[in-house]
């Protein structure tokens, strides 16, 4: 017999200790960009951890920091001078809400 176990949510502190520490340097080398090609202000984390909401686990973060890597990636190879600062007023061009 199999018992569902339940656990409880990341709190958001948590998620963005999680995502600045390992998701987002993860999803940097998988785009393959450098370190320091992606810099995130601090004010940004809440509206990258919730882009859509509440979520009680981290692989919609994973996603939006994989999307914006990706983003990133694309305007590297198109020209565009880096490295890019993601900030408050231009975090909606790198995820979707």
């Amino acid at each position: 017999r199999l018992e569902p176990i339940q656990m409880p949510a990341y709190s958001d502190e948590e998620k963005m200790t999680i995502g600045k520490n390992y998701l987002l340097p993860k999803a940097i080398a998988g785009a393959g960009l450098q370190p320091g090609q992606i810099i995130v202000d601090e004010g940004v984390w809440p509206a990258i951890i919730r882009p859509l909401g509440f979520d009680a686990g981290i692989r919609s973060l994973n996603r939006t920091l994989e999307g914006l890597a990706r983003k990133i990636a694309r305007a590297v190879v198109e020209g565009k001078p880096g490295p890019f600062k993601i900030t408050a007023e231009n975090v909606g061009e790198y995820i979707s809400s």
